[in-house]
């Protein structure tokens, strides 16, 4: 039988979701092209997301500058021109601008110098993001039927958006909180019964039986961590013990479950 995996995924289904997720492309792009400044923005002059260090240096904060100079300019080439990429350089560096369907750029400042083969990659690499850029603002799926007309390398990295969002956003959820809060209470009551040293290794062995971790955990799972916890305390204590304290940390880890419901 094969082995069952749960993707974990999420979809830009809300306007809190769709700034995170276009911040995640931002900071993929970043990264693959090392890049200095990015600036997402609609043709009408307004930024919606931008990647800017805190502390410019000379060479940023004069194209950058140049580029807040020549704003007006670049949104009317991309209304009436239908501009798709434009690059200029400067002793200072350069300014790529690449079109983001027919309402938004990104505007792009690089001050390492660009030889002509790392210009090409560059280029692909910020053709590659617009596009995804260009996906993600329509607030299209990010998987199925919707990406299909794209290259494998565009649906790979839609993919990995929607895991990667998933996990961002998963920690401000109730049920991450929930988890959390249970975690902190049983390392507690554990160093009390055990030891502190002993807290990390009762509780890594329980979680890896059941096959998972503390923010992944369900309320029907606690009771069996706290089983399986109390087990160990068996082998350290003895059953009396052991009993003891199944009681009360079933009981407590109950009423915190039933106080986030």
């Amino acid at each position: 039988m094969p082995e069952k995996t749960l993707e974990k995924t999420l979809e830009a289904k809300d306007v809190t979701l769709l700034r995170s997720l276009i911040h995640l492309a931002l900071k993929k792009l970043q990264e693959e092209g090392n890049l200095d400044i990015i600036l997402f923005v609609g043709v009408d002059g307004r930024v919606f997301d931008s990647i800017i260090p805190e502390d410019l240096n000379a060479k940023q904060y004069y194209l950058l500058n140049m580029f807040k100079a020549n704003l007006h300019k670049i949104c009317s080439q991309l209304k009436t021109k239908n501009m798709k990429i434009s690059v200029e350089q400067y002793d200072f560096g350069s300014l790529i601008i690449s079109g983001v369907g027919n309402a938004s750029f990104l505007a792009i400042v690089v001050t390492r110098e660009l030889n002509y083969e790392s210009l090409r990659t560059l280029i692909e690499t910020v053709s590659k993001w617009s596009t995804i850029a260009n996906h993600i603002f329509q607030l299209k799926p990010l998987s199925g039927p919707e990406t299909e007309k794209y290259p494998e390398n565009i649906k790979r990295e839609l993919h990995n958006l929607s895991r990667l969002l998933f996990v961002e956003r998963f920690a401000y959820t109730k049920q991450y909180r929930k988890n959390m809060k249970i975690l902190e209470y049983l390392k507690k009551e554990i160093s009390q019964v055990a030891g502190v040293g002993m807290v990390d290794e009762i509780l890594t062995l329980s979680f890896n039986e059941i096959g998972t971790a503390a923010q992944y955990m369900t309320d029907d799972l606690w009771p069996i961590l706290v089983e399986k916890t109390t087990n160990k305390i068996r082998g350290l204590r003895g059953d009396i013990v052991a009993d003891e304290y199944y009681k009360k940390w079933i009981n407590d880890v109950t009423k915190i479950i039933k106080t986030f419901v």
